[in-house]
């Protein structure tokens, strides 16, 4: 597994080269992942449309927000992403942080610590559902 960072935008978004378009065509896919305050993270996708002769990105299209997101590869080097939020029990925001730290930047760093926080309140108080 590898964290990717500073995908943010189309400009800035991680691409991979030769992406399944149908059951024959290859394209491009670009993956970023979009931050909107008061909305939260998502990870958002683009394809290139291979039946033009030059390059035209078809139209991106959008997960569902969550409070903190990053995005990763995987064992087969396919692009994920994995959330967690206030929700979330202590020991999933932990290894949330162990594992994903160096996807993080400094001010969602502080909002997971925030969310640690929270989760073991909650824990002490006996409202936390999982």
């Amino acid at each position: 597994m590898k964290v990717l960072s500073g995908h943010t935008s189309q400009e800035t978004a991680y691409v991979v080269d030769d992406y399944p378009y149908g059951f024959t065509l290859r394209c491009k896919i670009r993956y970023w992942l979009e931050y909107k305050k008061g909305h939260g993270y998502r990870l958002v996708s683009q394809t290139t449309n291979p039946k033009k002769p030059y390059e035209v990105w078809n139209k991106p299209k959008a997960s569902t927000y969550a409070p903190l997101g990053v995005m990763f590869l995987d064992e087969k080097d396919y692009v994920q992403w994995t959330t967690v939020g206030y929700w979330s029990s202590v020991e999933n925001l932990q290894a949330f942080k162990e594992t994903y730290r160096e996807g993080l930047n400094e001010d969602e760093m502080k909002m997971l610590d925030r969310f640690i926080v929270l989760a073991e309140k909650s824990r002490r108080h006996g409202t936390l559902l999982s």
